[in-house]
């Protein structure tokens, strides 16, 4: 359960963990039930909180990660609706803004775990749990993020502070440390920037904490 603060217009957690990987998502904004799953209920959603930014401190982020996930740090949390044409997204992986003018001018906050060529400018952040298609969510988009990391693509010895992308070269939905080079890099792999590993060097098919950055990602104010 969520709601948002009518004082300060602060998104408040009143239940469940951040980052509970098995968690498919409300099904409507701030809500854990909506009306078709309540027989002759009217349940109503908070308006407003769709798109809600929650700041986060180290404690608080800490307190509001799941035992049984890798522990969020400090950062920025935004709620958004992931958007009916995507399969489930995975926890730690990137997402992107729905690419449509509709969406986007009217910020709707949609988001999409599908990866293409336009897409990948319009990186939106990391998902925080297996979020299903048609849900209401956050996601991670500023500070230390827990990101998964692809099972290939990744250089041969990955480094702290090496530059991290979504993955460009297999759209694999999944973050990638390619083999750091200061020359080559195209203006379609810059797109991808998500930041730097930070902390931990990231290996292969794991989570590891990355600082988003750079040119991505990219986020719209709130309520």
């Amino acid at each position: 359960m969520a709601y948002i603060d009518g004082g300060n217009q602060s998104p408040i957690i009143t239940q469940r963990y951040l980052n509970t990987a098995a968690y498919t998502g409300d099904p409507a904004p701030g809500v854990l039930v909506q009306t078709s799953d309540v027989s002759g209920s009217i349940v109503q959603s908070y308006g407003g909180f769709l798109g809600a930014i929650l700041t986060l401190n180290a404690a608080d982020a800490a307190n509001y990660s799941d035992p049984a996930s890798a522990t969020l740090y400090a950062g920025k949390f935004q709620y958004v609706h992931f958007v009916p044409t995507t399969g489930p997204a995975v926890q730690g992986q990137v997402v992107f803004w729905k690419d449509t003018t509709a969406n986007l001018l009217a910020a709707l906050r949609d988001v999409t775990s599908d990866e293409s060529a336009g897409e990948l400018g319009e990186i939106a952040g990391i998902a925080l749990a297996n979020t299903a298609k048609n849900k209401y969510w956050w996601i991670q988009i500023a500070g230390v993020a827990q990101v998964k990391f692809a099972a290939s693509n990744n250089a041969a010895t990955p480094a702290v502070g090496d530059l991290v992308f979504a993955d460009y070269v297999g759209s694999s939905i999944y973050a990638i440390d390619p083999t750091q080079s200061t020359t080559g890099l195209t203006l379609a792999q810059l797109k991808g920037v998500l930041g730097t590993a930070f902390g931990v060097a990231p290996t292969n098919s794991t989570v590891s904490p990355v600082l988003l950055g750079g040119l991505g990602p990219k986020f719209y104010p709130g309520v």
